[in-house]
């Protein structure tokens, strides 16, 4: 590889060990609104909790008590998802037809009216318990059989209350942040301290692509505004100022950004206030069951990065009959790594598996190379930061043991590949979440124009890109939405990008599973040789 490849493959690391810097080190100044809505949003009363409740099982069918739902079908039972009432009723209730099949509205002051139908069927108004019998029995508040298309519900007299408390409200239920002119979207940037300029090269970014849009129309004669909340001191601050985007400026969606060490507390603001999170930066993805519907990262995070390295690792016939040991220091996120190769090493049937970690501030690489060589381990994952992997191979050559190693290149050293000693030749690996063939000509020239056309500086490139990609993604998402946008079609059409190509990041697979675009990791090896990174595996998938 050439110094322009080695010096991209830096760069892409680079935005990764500056936002582990961001969670674990670095203070965070208080928020700061970078725009001010011109006009304020009118008032909008969010759902209660029951309605909320409703809302799930009326789109997906989903009981957010665990209970069971599931209907019948001309006398086959099915799982409740694959017949939900949004799917013959529409999204807004507004009833549809398909296939010669009428599905009613289900507004609710709409069924407080008698109906007949086309079919010649009459019936008086609707009240609760005759909508009950409708769902469980399949009848009208007539006694008489609704079409045999329409399932035939079981399911628990509390999410039975829940649905019905949601159609009472779903004819008035709005989005916030849409007009018929605009959506107002939201992105958590720094504003203040160590890392405000990384988070106005972002702006710069996002202000200018949503311009350029905006300029050609926007997206079905929609403007996409952008306001950013300040990251806080701590992961309260930066959440309170997400959330008051939301409840006060009436945002639709965020967009890009970086979590800031609130990983947790925003992927928990996104699923409470049903806001869309597109394209965050951050190290920890939020990805344990039940998933969060509302978040779609680009990037793998660290331990998506770790459980593709542990998948390379454990196709060499030696890892699976030696030992392997995980290595890291007392910090939440390395904790949260290493807990993802230890899970990751059990589905791949390695089993002689040791954790060791060592205090933050009380790295001493003599003495625990000393003590891994004890181990007689065939395999080290290392999770140290700031050069301390290059510290503790050079003592573990030293000291005559020299396993396969097995790195994150977003928590190296800048000198890692020049090094490594020559007794790790051949078996020191690093995971990286790109790689310079994930940025095309055609993707970085965009880029380029971009920036040349809105004359914003270029820095922090790796960062820049980041949040070019985001905007591209929310972008397609709102195309692919189409008009009648809601945050739902915008997650139904997010779930539906397969292998999308940004020419900045690796392809993009997104669905109802998985929130994860790239799920992966390109592994590369240390050539000592010639003091530089090769190709080792490729792309390498994390689950």
């Amino acid at each position: 590889m050439n110094k322009n490849i080695r010096f991209a493959i830096a760069l892409c690391a680079l935005a990764f060990f500056v936002a582990a810097a961001a969670f674990e080190n670095a203070p965070r100044a208080g928020a700061q609104n970078a725009a001010a809505p011109q006009n304020a949003p009118a008032p909008r009363r969010p759902l209660t909790p029951q309605e909320q409740r409703g809302k799930a099982i009326y789109l997906r069918s989903e009981s957010p008590s665990g209970k069971e739902i599931t209907a019948t079908v001309s006398d086959v039972d099915v799982p409740a998802s694959t017949v939900t009432c949004a799917g013959c009723h529409g999204l807004r209730a507004e009833g549809k037809t398909e296939a010669g099949v009428t599905a009613g509205a289900l507004f609710w002051s709409h069924m407080l009216k008698p109906h007949t139908h086309p079919t010649g069927r009459r019936h008086g108004p609707f009240d609760e318990a005759a909508f009950a019998r409708a769902v469980r029995n399949g009848v009208d508040p007539a006694g008489n059989e609704l079409a045999v298309a329409m399932p035939r519900y079981r399911m628990a007299p509390e999410d039975l209350a829940d649905l019905l408390a949601y159609l009472r409200r779903i004819e008035t239920e709005t989005d916030p942040g849409l007009s018929v002119g605009a959506v107002r979207v939201g992105t958590v940037l720094p504003t203040k301290g160590p890392l405000a300029e990384l988070g106005l090269a972002m702006r710069d970014v996002m202000s200018a692509y949503f311009a350029d849009l905006n300029e050609r129309g926007g997206v079905y004669g929609r403007r996409v505004e952008v306001y950013v909340a300040g990251a806080g001191a701590d992961a309260a601050e930066t959440t309170a100022n997400a959330r008051r985007l939301i409840e006060q400026d009436g945002v639709f969606a965020f967009v890009g950004g970086m979590s800031a060490g609130a990983d947790r507390e925003l992927a928990a603001l996104a699923g409470e206030t049903e806001t869309p999170f597109v394209g965050p930066a951050t190290l920890l993805p939020q990805t344990a069951a039940p998933l969060n519907r509302q978040i779609f990262y680009l990037l793998p995070g660290l331990a998506e990065q770790a459980r593709a390295l542990l998948n390379f690792g454990a196709n060499n016939p030696e890892l699976k009959k030696g030992r392997v040991v995980v290595v890291h220091p007392e910090t939440e996120l390395a904790a949260a790594i290493a807990a993802a190769v230890e899970d990751q090493a059990q589905k791949a049937g390695l089993r002689a598996v040791v954790r060791q970690s060592y205090p933050r501030a009380g790295f001493d690489a003599k003495q625990l190379a000393a003590k891994l060589k004890g181990t007689s381990a065939d395999a080290l994952f290392f999770f140290g930061t700031g050069g301390e992997e290059v510290a503790l191979l050079n003592e573990s050559a030293a000291a005559g043991w020299t396993p396969n190693v097995f790195l994150l290149g977003a928590l190296t050293g800048a000198n890692l590949s020049a090094s490594v000693p020559a007794a790790f030749k051949d078996k020191v690996f690093i995971a990286f979440p790109t790689v310079p063939a994930d940025i095309t000509a055609t993707g970085f020239a965009e880029f380029r124009a971009l920036q040349q056309k809105h004359k914003f500086e270029q820095r922090h490139t790796a960062s820049q890109l980041a949040a070019f990609a985001a905007a591209k993604v929310f972008t397609e998402g709102l195309r692919r939405a189409g008009q009648d946008l809601s945050r739902e079609k915008l997650l139904v059409a997010l779930e539906g990008l397969y292998d999308y190509e940004t020419g900045i990041t690796p392809h993009l697979t997104f669905g109802p599973n998985r929130r994860v675009g790239a799920a992966g990791a390109n592994v590369l090896k240390v050539d000592v040789d010639k003091k530089e990174f090769a190709p080792a595996a490729g792309w390498v998938k994390a689950y």
